[in-house]
């Protein structure tokens, strides 16, 4: 209760207030959970997802997702990462992150301006390598040194 909820919040108008809220919080629909702890860079949290399959074979494979967040407000911001939504997604509300492909995603790795993670799923082969741009960020630095940091 002293959380902010910014699940849809793509504009920044539900950013935590710092005298009254202890932070933000996303629900996650359609079943879909985080598979691995979340990755900070550049004021931005990216979340590896996955959603089970809506397939009448409930043990048919589901789909991986990426949730982008501004580490701040919670603010959403998964469509900078500029992936496809499957064919099947035709209501943008229902993919509110952004679409890998059919799998579970492992924790991202972030590598210079780069995303990587590992997908498990149909396959064994070098596709389970997922790599993608991140989404520029704020970036802080210390034209001092290392004296001039407080450290």
């Amino acid at each position: 209760t002293k959380c902010k909820n910014t699940s849809n919040d793509t504009t920044g108008a539900n950013c935590p207030e710092l005298t009254k809220d202890l932070g933000w919080y996303i629900t996650l629909p359609n079943y879909q959970k985080v598979t691995a702890e979340p990755s900070v860079s550049s004021g931005l949290a990216y979340f590896p997802i996955y959603q089970p399959s809506s397939s009448v074979n409930k043990c048919s494979l589901g789909d991986a997702f990426i949730c982008a967040a501004d580490d701040e407000c919670g603010t959403n911001t998964s469509a900078k990462l500029n992936l496809a939504a499957p064919p099947e997604i035709d209501n943008p509300d229902l993919n509110a992150c952004a679409f890998v492909r059919e799998g579970v995603l492992s924790e991202l790795v972030i590598f210079g301006d780069k995303l990587f993670a590992n997908v498990a799923g149909p396959s064994d082969d070098e596709s389970t390598l997922f790599s993608i741009l991140s989404i520029p960020g704020d970036v802080i630095t210390n034209k001092g040194g290392w004296r001039d940091s407080g450290f």
